[in-house]
């Protein structure tokens, strides 16, 4: 499989490269043949960073993980943030991959 040359875009975007060069080559092979695959794994980027931030927020939300949590236990506040940001990575990394 040929290694296409890009420049790091983040961790969203290296995922879907990987997928497209393990899953999909044809695909990958099409949108650097059009000189797309750049704007193609941005846009993923983008997408997938604002709805990893939104994502997380809601979680938050609902299970009250905020600012009074922080001040009065900042060790749980922490752990169920990185619990939270984990489930999260889980699910958008599964979706990228399909």
């Amino acid at each position: 499989m040929e290694e296409y040359e890009i420049p790091y875009l983040g961790m969203w975007a290296d995922l879907r490269k990987k997928f497209l060069q393990e899953e999909k080559p044809e695909d990958l092979t099409e949108l650097a043949s059009e000189n797309m695959l750049v704007e193609y794994l941005s846009g993923i980027e983008d997408k997938y960073s604002d709805r990893f931030e939104e994502l997380v927020g809601r979680q938050m939300e609902r299970e009250g993980v905020d600012e009074e949590l922080k001040i009065k236990n900042p060790l749980e506040w922490v752990g169920r943030v990185n619990n939270i940001r984990s489930q999260v990575r889980e699910i958008l990394t599964e979706e990228i991959c399909s």
